[in-house]
């Protein structure tokens, strides 16, 4: 009720006065119908909030159900942005789940709370930077700085070891993300630009190659060059072209002298807008509806509800356009798409998607492997527009995460243990026996599930701090296993690695995984694949030379034919469960056997 109220302001509009004012039973008629209304939208709100998550499996069949969209540019003419805020008055348990996702925490106002990094007088060195100098040559430098903090202001200085002078020192102005690492924008001139410092939040260190820190000096023949003075920063890399179409929400951007600005309402954090669309429609419909005692009714409002308005294309562009690596079309300078809404699926003309085959250059190359997957974060849309969950199962980006509140850490539906099994069965809408092939294996015993598999991580987000390495913390969405034989060939980081490297780790039942070489894994992976295919092949031809004319024998056939389509549509040549697809084998030979024997009538 309060969260109506502020929608109209201190008073309802059916209990303002006007002229000779309104008689008192009339008031309180209308007080009494009004107070219904907001009942009604509360009960629903709680009734939302308690309401059982939504599973992938019931996700897919609600996708798209009204399929009410032609486009987004058609559906929202007219709406403007209209604020987080103004959502919340009836969607108030749905704002109360947002606010916990990192998707809220994307863009920040800097305070102790939030900021993670290491402010307290710590030195961090950058090593070889590539840098040009005043005659534009590039030359190699290893500068440092110094991050520190006074009171809950946080700054940095860019050291001059050779003359303190040309120090250069910034306040942090804003807070980039915190789930992985932290990164952070400072005020240069009337714009903000990303910081050189980023912290890792897994490792707990500065990243000892930051944010292109080589942005920031000039070469001058010393052995740490000289931090540039603010004006003469490159003022192409300013956020309102590299990060806030993404970092923001109801973002415009146009150039002024030369140089990219955003429009100064823009929304801090990615917000209800940038999924549900413009809502200033939306608002003045639920306006309407609450001034006339009605209420809104689901799937015919001015607002998108992603998972039942969409189809699975327009729900994987939604989340594509920020979650694909690219380059503005039109603009170059801009490193996200503009003028993109819910509905629309014209991604692709306004983005060009980086990848290594259609790579110019080595700067966006390196971010995939040889095979177009992905080896660093932010490039989800890449991969999962090659694998089959999107090309042949109808499924989309939301089928498996949620917009709102979530049950494990990357806004899943379900916990990852639990997220492949309700469609991966016989009876599932794969129609795939993984799991019944799965059960009772000895990497299901020792813990390990579909996606420690299907999406190791194989790629990088986190980069090298002083005390450790690159960390593999990005899952592959492609589905595919990254194979031993692919990391040989490609030099793509092997599913198996993450297990069975040297010095092993300890699985879920605290046994530690048994280490493996690389080409000990190949031979075996690959010979109890041919084992498996020439076990099913040795048993159709078996199978072939049955009378099925005569009724035991064709029944005897019938029920080793399933034994061996149950290993055929569970499609992993043994891999899923080596020792129950034997069992299964001899099985289905001993009946092939009988099936083609004298015996069989």
């Amino acid at each position: 009720m309060v969260g109506a109220f502020a929608l109209w302001g201190a008073t309802p509009p059916a209990l303002r006065l006007a002229g000779g004012g309104t008689a008192p039973w009339i008031l309180l008629a209308r007080l009494a119908a009004w107070l219904l209304v907001c009942a009604g939208i509360s009960c629903a709100a709680a009734a939302a909030g308690s309401a059982p998550r939504v599973t992938p499996t019931s996700a897919l069949e609600a996708t798209g159900r009204t399929a009410r969209v032609e486009s987004g540019q058609k559906f929202f003419a007219g709406a403007t942005y209209a604020g987080s805020d103004s959502c919340s008055n009836c969607h108030e348990s749905q704002e109360i789940d947002w606010k916990k996702t990192w998707h809220a925490k994307m863009e920040r106002w800097p305070t102790p709370d939030i900021v993670a990094g290491d402010f307290a007088d710590r030195t961090i060195q950058f090593k070889n930077l590539r840098v040009r100098n005043k005659d534009g040559r590039e030359e190699s430098i290893s500068p440092t700085a110094i991050a520190f903090r006074k009171g809950d202001k946080f700054f940095f200085t860019l050291v001059d070891a050779d003359k303190a002078a040309n120090n250069q020192t910034y306040e942090i102005a804003k807070v980039l993300g915190g789930k992985w690492d932290q990164g952070y924008e400072v005020r240069v001139q009337d714009n903000f630009i990303a910081a050189p410092l980023r912290w890792s939040v897994t490792q707990k260190d500065w990243q000892v190659g930051g944010f292109h820190p080589e942005d920031w000096f000039l070469a001058d023949g010393t052995a740490d060059g000289r931090p540039f003075a603010p004006d003469e920063m490159p003022m192409n890399r300013v956020a309102e072209a590299r990060c806030d179409g993404c970092h923001t929400t109801g973002s415009r951007f146009a150039k002024d002298n030369g140089i990219w600005k955003g429009n100064k309402d823009r929304e801090l954090g990615v917000a209800c807008e940038s999924c549900h669309g413009p809502g200033s429609r939306h608002v003045d419909e639920a306006r309407a509806a609450l001034g006339a005692g009605t209420r809104l009714i689901a799937g015919k409002t001015a607002i998108v509800n992603p998972l039942t308005d969409l189809n699975a294309e327009q729900a994987t562009q939604v989340c594509g356009q920020c979650h694909g690596r690219g380059t503005h079309k039109e603009q170059p300078d801009l490193s996200f798409p503009t003028g993109f809404l819910p509905g629309d699926t014209d991604l692709t003309a306004r983005f060009r998607l980086w990848s290594f085959s259609g790579a110019g250059n080595k700067s966006e190359s390196a971010h995939f492997w040889p095979n177009d997957w992905a080896s660093r974060d932010r490039q989800q849309l890449q991969d999962f527009t090659r694998s089959a969950h999107y090309t042949k199962a109808g499924m989309s980006c939301i089928t498996c995460h949620a917009f709102h509140g979530a049950a494990d850490h990357a806004q899943l539906r379900q916990k990852p243990a639990d997220l492949c099994t309700g469609c991966h069965r016989a009876d599932g809408a794969a129609k795939m026996p993984n799991v019944e092939m799965y059960e009772g294996s000895d990497m299901q015993q020792a813990g390990v599930t579909c996606t420690d598999c299907h999406m190791a991580k194989v790629g990088s987000r986190s980069r090298a701090t002083s005390q450790s390495g690159p960390q593999w913390d990005t899952s592959s969405h492609v589905f595919k296993v990254a194979t031993p034989a692919m990391e040989k060939s490609l030099g793509l980081r092997s599913a198996c690695t993450a297990c069975h490297s040297n010095p092993t780790v300890t699985m879920p039942t605290g046994e530690k995984a048994r280490s493996f070489s690389r080409d000990l894994l190949m031979k075996r992976l690959s010979d109890r694949a041919k084992e498996v295919r020439a076990g099913i092949d040795e048993i159709q031809a078996m199978l072939a030379r049955v009378d099925r004319k005569k009724p035991a024998a064709a029944a005897l056939a019938l029920e080793a034919t399933a034994k061996i389509n149950f290993m055929l549509m569970d499609n992993s040549q043994g891999a899923h469960n080596y020792d129950r697809a034997l069992e299964l084998i001899e099985e289905a030979k001993g009946l092939a056997q009988r099936a083609a024997g004298p015996g069989a009538r």
